[in-house]
């Protein structure tokens, strides 16, 4: 009994910590630097031309409209997601636990248990009366065991590099 509990708090702090890399990924750059010094041009910050078809974090009003379109049906892609409508099961771990093939997959660098044991999803939300987005962020940890944990937080921008946490709370069904 006690193992199982001190494996569902740790997958609980696995969740939390997965945050800052999925916050990290929200405000990068358009450019990232390869292990060998090299510049190249960061996809996920940059909508790019018209024949590409990559899901991006967008800067304006006009490229989130792109975004929704490349996005087409499925409401996320490489888990970055435009949804059409509030998806009312969005808040119960059970639907973010059938939706991994659309996520971020957090690399075995970034959490302790290895590969495949933690992924993050940014849903981009217009802002109200306002050029900027709301992102809520939810994150799906596995622990050691059979114990897994959902996070949801809710983060907004207030400069190209800060922004506020608004609220987070683990999910259930």
């Amino acid at each position: 009994m006690l193992n199982a509990e001190a494996d569902q708090l740790r997958t609980q702090h696995k969740a939390q910590a997965v945050l800052a890399t999925a916050l990290a990924d929200i405000i990068g750059t358009t450019n990232a630097t390869s292990g060998s010094g090299e510049v190249a041009l960061n996809l996920r910050h940059t909508m790019g031309n018209t024949t590409q078809t990559h899901a991006f974090f967008p800067a304006s009003m006009s490229e989130y409209d792109t975004l929704r379109q490349r996005l087409g049906l499925s409401p996320c892609s490489a888990g970055i997601c435009a949804p059409n409508t509030l998806e009312v099961n969005a808040t119960k771990a059970s639907y973010w636990k059938t939706q991994t093939a659309t996520a971020v997959t957090v690399s075995a660098n970034d959490t302790p248990d290895g590969e495949n044991t933690a992924w993050y999803w940014v849903e981009i939300f217009p802002q109200a009366n306002a050029s900027t987005f709301v992102y809520r962020i939810t994150v799906l940890a596995n622990g050691v065991t059979s114990s897994s944990a959902v996070l949801q937080a809710i983060w907004t921008r207030d400069t190209s590099t800060r922004g506020q946490w608004r609220s987070w709370h683990l999910l259930h069904d």
